[in-house]
């Protein structure tokens, strides 16, 4: 395998459906990818939507999953990375639909010493309900992504070319539905910061520590973007993380080392009051 498709979800079993049949259509990467569903302790369909999944397509489909106790991207996607085996990793999210050229375009740019992120088109309630996975297997979802946000999504990637070519820190930013990277260079800084619990950040405290390692951020924004399904907001999302405790926790870490202490491999596992938990399970879907 050359690439593994790390997935994050909970509790949206339809969105997921739709996710795992826009990556069944990829096109020119057969043979060359496999893919892990990491579920944060989902208690409705998805674990057997998983299993029903993986005896049909055509690629290697695992999942984990563990106890839910907050919302725990981070330990998602470092449990996703450690259970797959390919040398580079994509991360991507169960309520994307990623273009049928999504892999290839990602595959292609590949390069030693760059970590490749983008952004994702974002569908509004009654858009992403058209979408179903029939459409995505018959035809092209692109155009069901309004004019305005492809132009975002344009004038986001031309902004991002810029801040390459200016070397700008911390630009372009990384977004953790649209992130690739060496697993060796992933390892080095020991994934994701499970300390994060809750929405957001976990993906920029990574940036902090992939470029304090001299790695550049590359963009693919002009060649692909997931397409996010509508849901709900999570209950702990904050428009910019204003005044939560991972918007706390990432400034007390300015002075971050880069192998992070709770990351993909650690000593034990903490539950919110550091007491030493059960590391939960990886199971593979039959």
């Amino acid at each position: 395998m050359d690439i593994a498709v790390i997935v994050s979800t909970y509790q949206r079993p339809e969105h997921l459906r739709r996710c795992l049949a826009s990556i069944e259509v990829q096109a020119g990467v057969a043979g060359r990818f496999e893919v892990v569903v990491t579920d944060d302790g989902s208690q409705d369909e998805t674990l057997r939507l998983i299993a029903t999944t993986a005896r049909r397509v055509d690629f290697p489909l695992t999942f984990t999953t563990h106890a839910h106790a907050g919302f725990r991207l981070a330990r998602c996607r470092n449990e996703g990375a450690a259970a797959s085996t390919a040398p580079y990793l994509l991360f991507t999210d169960g309520d994307c639909i990623l273009p049928r050229d999504h892999l290839r375009h990602h595959l292609a740019l590949r390069r030693r010493g760059r970590v490749v992120g983008g952004d994702c088109i974002r569908l509004d309630a009654a858009t992403s309900a058209r979408i179903d996975v029939d459409v995505i297997h018959d035809g092209d979802v692109s155009r069901f992504v309004p004019r305005a946000e492809a132009w975002r999504l344009r004038l986001k990637g031309l902004r991002a070319k810029a801040y390459e070519w200016g070397r700008v820190p911390m630009r372009p930013r990384l977004s953790g539905n649209n992130i690739a990277m060496w697993r060796d260079d992933f390892e080095r800084v020991n994934g994701f910061d499970e300390g994060f619990v809750g929405w957001g950040l976990e993906d920029r405290d990574l940036q902090c520590r992939l470029e304090r390692l001299g790695l550049r951020v590359t963009s693919i924004l002009l060649a692909t973007a997931p397409i996010h399904l509508w849901h709900p907001a999570p209950a702990s999302f904050v428009r910019n993380n204003a005044g939560t405790p991972n918007l706390a926790y990432f400034h007390a870490l300015r002075q971050r080392p880069t192998f992070c202490v709770d990351g993909l491999v650690k000593p034990w596992e903490r539950d919110a009051q550091g007491t030493p938990v059960d590391a939960g399970t990886t199971r593979k879907a039959a």
